[in-house]
């Protein structure tokens, strides 16, 4: 049986305001998560924990790249203004994952022997959405 994966190759990150981030060497959409709300009581059954599903946090995109000075400089502009920014990941089959978030994190490596690199978060607000594309 042959697999439907597919490669990862050629997947992009735009942002509204920040653009879209060149030379990707990888990206991240992770954490979401519901929340679990515990409702136990004296009448569970066999002593059993009980939850009901609460809140859903959209998580995180996180991406690394090489470091390109305007990138890194739009990227510091946006988490400085604290505004949220809409950002769209398009994976090679044209699927996308778009959601809305803050910049919440930045760093960087500068090794001496290999290229220097930058890794941001983005924290998602807000539901995101799923399109499975063409």
């Amino acid at each position: 049986m042959t697999s439907s994966a597919i490669h990862g190759f050629g997947t992009t990150l735009k942002g509204s305001k920040a653009g879209t981030i060149g030379e990707l060497i990888s990206i991240t959409i992770g954490g979401l998560t519901v929340d679990m709300i515990e409702v136990s009581n004296m009448d569970s059954p066999d002593a059993y924990k009980e939850f009901i599903a609460g809140m859903i946090d959209a998580g995180e995109i996180t991406f690394s790249g090489n470091y390109l000075k305007t990138t890194f400089n739009a990227l510091k502009t946006s988490a400085d203004g604290r505004t949220a920014e809409d950002w769209t990941v398009t994976f090679p089959d044209s699927a996308s994952w778009k959601g809305s978030g803050y910049v919440s994190g930045i760093s960087g490596t500068s090794p001496n022997d290999d290229k220097i690199t930058a890794d941001i978060t983005i924290k998602l607000t807000g539901k995101p959405e799923f399109s499975a594309g063409a």
